[in-house]
């Protein structure tokens, strides 16, 4: 969804968040995932939200997330 929203996004893995930057805006709370192996974990739709609306994609990320439709 970042790629397509976002293009020319980054992002930066920390010990238990990502960082997300796009354009002049960040979005310093994403999370990584529970304590474990962490290689696609869930992350609940209010952590998405918040970050779509700091980073001012919610219209584009609501046509590639079904549950942001809401």
């Amino acid at each position: 969804m970042l790629d397509h929203c976002a293009p020319g996004h980054s992002r930066k893995q920390r010990t238990h968040n990502w960082v997300v930057s796009y354009r002049a805006s960040t979005f310093p709370n994403l999370p990584v995932g529970e304590h474990g192996q962490r290689k696609n974990p869930e992350i609940q739709v209010g952590h998405v939200k918040a970050m779509v609306r700091q980073l001012g994609i919610a219209d584009c990320a609501k046509t590639q997330i079904e549950r942001l439709r809401c």
